[in-house]
């Protein structure tokens, strides 16, 4: 799974080749490349999206009402 999910991250760096169509992964690789604060701007921008990742998963387990792990299972 976990292989997975990284070509499916590499694929996304490579195949978005239009500004409007990338994914917070391209835009958080094309933010670190700016000269001068590009790094902090693209760990910024990376670590509002695990906060909102994590608030998003902590919604599901407030609205579903079951345990997190519960959320996942088949």
């Amino acid at each position: 799974a976990f292989s997975f999910y990284m070509l499916e991250v590499s694929d996304s760096l490579i195949l978005a080749q239009k500004r409007e169509y990338f994914p917070i992964t391209r835009a958080i690789y094309e933010l670190s490349g700016v000269l001068g604060s590009g790094p902090y701007l693209a760990c910024a921008f990376g670590v509002w999206a695990m906060l909102f990742l994590g608030f998003t998963f902590y919604a599901l387990q407030k609205i579903l009402g079951k345990r997190m792990g519960s959320i996942f299972r088949l």
